[in-house]
């Protein structure tokens, strides 16, 4: 681990005074010690942009502008038991809260308008700053860290992993992104992950919520592959590539570009039981003013909120797969690399490359709260299949 830790900040050095940053105010930072796991619970917001511009020669059309296409607040529990990643849909329709706009020096107000406009509302270096805001009036949850992942940095990070394993149980046909995929299992990589998250018109129902249970089957296969045994958290080549495509591709909040917070960031993951790691989806209602964009369902919107403002032990229903998912059959001739998930008896405790164990927060409670089954998500410990739409 010494090593692997080594190499990964190495990596961030070597690179961090390329990286850009921006400043979002946030909260005082979780405490460390040397390289070990941050201390305390972690908030993460991270943004993928859907605006092309300057990107790789694979990309065509029309670059688009600079919206928050892809949002999810990431939250770490304080013993490190737990991470819970929510996926927000960018049609929800919300009240922004005032935000400045640095291109212009003016402050934009408070406006009701998609969640995905936060982003172009802030300008160039404010732009993330607006998403954080956002995320923050919509959950209550102030994020310590956020970062823009740009468009070709999935295509990077898959590619450093050496590919993820996803499975398909009905055709995904999207000529929007350039995606054709059988049913079967895919080992995608490099533009075809790009694609593969992007695709809206080849998944579910072609709307955005069918996207992000689309989106958590990748995830969720990319999490086995790099929390299991001998994956990226404890490779050294593996964790040096992954921090190269992520710094290389990203816009991160100021206080993410010391390699030690990288490390320690990255470190709070270590160990962590697969059936812990939840992808959910912000729960949402159709709009009855217009039929494409959405509206905050407020009864689970509101035990979310509560359980990720007092750091919850929270669990899914067993139906709650979304519209672009389903679950892999026995049958499946899926690959049976990492597909179980860790005990769940692994230590509470990190393992520090040089100081010792760092003492994680104490659990509370073994038990964990089961979220309004009209939540949608799942954990990385389900094995699941997109579901194309023909």
């Amino acid at each position: 681990m010494t090593s692997a830790t080594s190499i990964a900040a190495i990596a961030v050095g070597s690179l961090g005074s390329s990286v850009q940053t921006v400043r979002i105010g946030a909260a005082g930072k979780p405490s460390r010690t040397g390289a070990d796991a941050l201390r305390g619970a972690v908030d993460f917001v991270v943004v993928g942009s859907d605006t092309r511009q300057g990107q790789t020669e694979a990309t065509e059309g029309d670059p688009g502008t600079l919206n928050n296409d892809v949002t999810m607040l990431v939250h770490i529990s304080a013993d490190h038991q737990q991470m819970t990643a929510v996926s927000i849909p960018r049609d929800t329709v919300m009240e922004l809260p005032a935000c400045v706009d640095t291109d212009s020096g003016q402050t934009r107000p408070a406006e009701r308008a998609m969640f995905n406009e936060a982003l172009a509302r802030g300008g160039n270096q404010g732009g993330l700053r607006c998403v954080v805001a956002a995320v923050q009036s919509l959950t209550g949850v102030e994020a310590q860290f956020a970062g823009i992942l740009k468009f070709d940095g999935v295509a990077a990070m898959s590619t450093a992993v050496g590919g993820v394993d996803v499975c398909v149980a009905t055709p995904i046909h999207d000529p929007y992104v350039g995606l054709d995929l059988e049913p079967g299992i895919h080992p995608i990589e490099g533009q075809t992950a790009s694609a593969f998250l992007r695709s809206r018109h080849g998944v579910g129902d072609g709307g955005d919520l069918g996207r992000i249970s689309n989106q958590q089957v990748f995830l969720s296969a990319l999490a086995r592959k790099v929390l299991a045994p001998g994956g990226a958290l404890s490779n050294p080549v593996t964790l040096y590539k992954l921090a190269q495509a992520a710094l290389s591709n990203m816009i991160l909040s100021d206080n993410l570009t010391s390699p030690d917070t990288m490390v320690s960031l990255a470190l709070t993951l270590k160990g962590m039981d697969l059936s812990k790691v939840l992808f959910v989806q912000y729960p949402t209602l159709p709009n009855p003013a217009d039929i494409n964009r959405l509206i905050v369902d407020e009864q689970p919107a509101q035990a979310l909120n509560v359980a990720l403002q007092t750091d919850a032990k929270t669990n899914l229903n067993d139906s709650a797969l979304g519209g672009g998912a389903t679950k892999q059959s026995s049958d499946s001739t899926a690959p049976s690399k990492s597909t179980s998930a860790p005990s769940s008896t692994a230590p509470a405790t990190h393992e520090s490359p040089s100081d010792g164990p760092a003492t994680a927060a104490p659990s509370t409670a073994a038990t964990s709260t089961a979220l309004p089954s009209t939540i949608t998500g799942q954990t990385a410990a389900e094995s699941t299949c997109s579901k194309g739409s023909g």
